[in-house]
């Protein structure tokens, strides 16, 4: 088996192992992309495929372990979906610098907000009740169209918009988060794919890994240790792509770093 191959199947797997625990599993598969010599648009839109199969499986699994709730699962949908819908859209037309730029921006952002008190409520059961009022709508809007544009850290924001506004435990928002993933990236990927944008061998190969991965990162999920080590992987992951950024700041203007 080439390497390029082995390679691809275990990037899949550590994006739907990290994406169904955490998130951001598009920062191992993306970069891979473009590095395997894609444009950054193909990249992105091929880095569907994966994110696709792999939110398929660990919804599969949270359904299957009672956590799902279909009546607030429509209610999380619906305004992420219109959200995503724009987003997908509005990324056909987006230059690829802009594409890289709104990526480092992504980073940054998601990295100051788990040093905002989000970690107190990802380690802690929130017993006050559900909120889904105008502003929790508008949030889940805005994480969709960002699903929908550039999936890199949108499990971020969608986990951390069910957390901290929507008032779920980490479990169900987890669970909720892979089921808006899901959604997002049927979406995301039906549109790219009508413009030709997703190369679908690279892709096929890497959500082979990502099917291994989800599952796993599904039961892990379930387990109470996911309430410390979320907020680890969450960290850790963001920081590593925070530094690859900064690296590749000091070789190329920061309008077209190599992400």
């Amino acid at each position: 088996m080439p390497i390029e191959i082995i390679i691809a199947i275990g990037a899949g797997l550590l994006c739907g192992f990290l994406n169904t625990v955490a998130s951001s599993g598009s920062a191992v598969t993306l970069p891979l992309l473009i590095l395997m010599g894609l444009a950054p648009s193909m990249a992105n839109a091929t880095n569907r495929v994966p994110v696709l199969v792999g939110a398929l499986i660990a919804s599969i699994t949270f359904l299957r372990a009672g956590i799902i709730d279909w009546r607030l699962a429509f209610k999380i949908l619906t305004p992420t979906v219109i959200g995503s819908i724009f987003g997908a859209s509005l990324a056909e037309y987006m230059p690829q610098n802009y594409i890289k730029l709104l990526i480092f921006i992504a980073l940054l952002c998601a990295f100051l907000l788990l040093f905002s008190g989000i970690k107190k409520l990802i380690e802690n059961e929130l017993e006050e009740g559900i909120r889904y009022r105008g502003f929790e709508i508008v949030i889940l809007f805005a994480v969709g169209l960002w699903l929908g544009l550039i999936v890199l850290d949108g499990a971020t924001y969608m986990l951390l918009a069910l957390i901290a506004f929507v008032r779920l435990p980490l479990v169900k928002a987890n669970a909720y988060k892979n089921l808006a993933i899901l959604a997002t990236s049927a979406i995301a990927l039906a549109v790219f794919s009508i413009n030709g944008e997703v190369n679908w061998e690279i892709g096929g190969i890497m959500a082979l890994g990502s099917i291994v991965g989800a599952y796993l990162g599904a039961k892990f999920a379930l387990n109470p240790l996911a309430k410390v080590w979320t907020f680890r992987f969450l960290v850790t992951v963001i920081l590593l792509e925070l530094i690859h950024m900064g690296v590749a700041h000091f070789t190329t203007p920061l309008i077209s770093l190599t992400l």
